[in-house]
């Protein structure tokens, strides 16, 4: 197959450009589109596959795979959502026009805004010490030590109870509960040096978008939306506040899966659009370069964004994944131009089964596509 850009574009602008849910009907997906002419192999094994049987049971909301910019796949589905911040579910029917919560991907664009800022001048360097980018003089002095690398990696060492769990005592909901969460993060001791290890800490990705928004005199959505979607042509997105309006820069973002798939081609390009560079593309390679050891064997972390390998018939694909609170996922697989989006409803279980149904369709669309393309 050809890499055909004319095809994404034609597909991501429609859903972009259509109107936000109801006011319109959604353009065709792809499969849709399969089901006027014959389908390809690939192509029908991988619509198939991208609409499983227990998709209600596993509260799946939507799928979209791209290949070599080639949108193949796309279904969404029905069932139970719930925003964040909100206490109980709501049913949804989702469908192209749908802006879905992305949690803890929202700290992945973090991470590419943060690439932006580097390059505009705005962030001195990555090794710049946190506080002096912040001008927060209520800081312990063991802060000194910690830079934006640090906060990137989530290596800075403070002391941060976030294990994936949901619980009210946890740091994560004690800083959101709060009506200053950085001076909540600033609050926290050191519990390691700053570098040694990888500990899992949305405090960290909120410190980063408090000096966005110090550096750049924009709130975050702002600075988000003129040096990352407005270049990308993506014109719709909410990225949600907490208490006392403060920004949700861990978790609050919400995207349409297409608009997702946008970025994470842009990624697969080294940080190009249309032939204009958006994110540094040496800042990208870096982002994926995984530094540190994560939570599961094998994988890695590098930039706020996850990296890992699955193994077709005896062979190694290196994937990139941003990960989100429900099953949100977006993973890119470089070597084969793999784009594959996922969204879902498993808010707040424990971290293993909160991810592993994404996980495993991932695996099987990966899969499908590795043993189309011979490494």
């Amino acid at each position: 197959m050809h890499w055909r850009p004319q095809a994404l574009t034609a597909l991501l602008l429609a859903g972009a450009l259509s109107g936000p849910s109801g006011a319109a009907s959604a353009p065709p997906t792809a499969c849709e589109q399969a089901l006027q002419r014959p389908p390809m192999a690939l192509q029908s094994k991988l619509c198939n596959d991208a609409r499983p049987s227990d998709a209600a049971a596993q509260n799946l909301h939507g799928v979209l795979v791209l290949l070599r910019g080639e949108p193949l796949a796309e279904h969404y589905f029905s069932g139970k959502d719930r925003h964040i911040g909100e206490w109980g579910s709501h049913e949804q029917a989702f469908d192209a026009h749908t802006l879905h919560d992305l949690r803890s991907i929202s700290k992945s664009v973090v991470g590419l805004l943060v690439g932006v800022a580097l390059q505009q001048g705005l962030i001195p360097s990555l090794d710049s010490p946190v506080l002096d980018l912040l001008a927060r003089p209520d800081a312990s002095a063991e802060w000194r030590g910690i830079t934006v690398r640090h906060l990137l990696t989530m290596s800075s060492g403070m002391d941060w109870n976030e294990d994936g769990a949901v619980s009210l005592f946890s740091d994560e909901s004690r800083m959101e509960f709060s009506s200053d969460m950085v001076g909540y993060v600033l609050g926290r001791s050191l519990a390691v040096a700053p570098g040694s290890q990888y500990r899992y800490n949305s405090g960290g990705v909120v410190l980063l978008g408090a000096v966005l928004e110090r550096l750049s005199g924009q709130p975050l959505a702002q600075y988000a939306q003129q040096a990352l979607f407005a270049p990308l042509g993506i014109q719709e997105f909410v990225w949600q506040t907490g208490r006392a309006q403060q920004p949700m820069a861990h978790a609050g973002l919400r995207l349409r899966p297409r608009d997702l798939a946008r970025l994470g081609q842009m990624l697969l390009d080294g940080g190009r659009w249309q032939g204009r560079q958006i994110v540094p593309e040496a800042y990208v390679h870096a982002s994926f370069e995984g530094s540190l050891p994560a939570e599961l064997p094998g994988w890695r972390y590098g930039y706020l964004w996850r990296t890992g390998s699955h193994t077709v018939d005896g062979h190694a694909w290196t994937w990139v994944g941003a990960m989100g609170n429900g099953g949100q996922r977006l993973y890119l697989v470089p070597a084969l131009k793999l784009v594959v989006v996922i969204t879902a409803g498993r808010y707040n279980q424990p971290a293993p089964q909160n991810g592993r149904a994404s996980q495993q369709l991932f695996q099987t669309l990966l899969e499908d596509v590795a043993r189309s393309t011979p490494p």
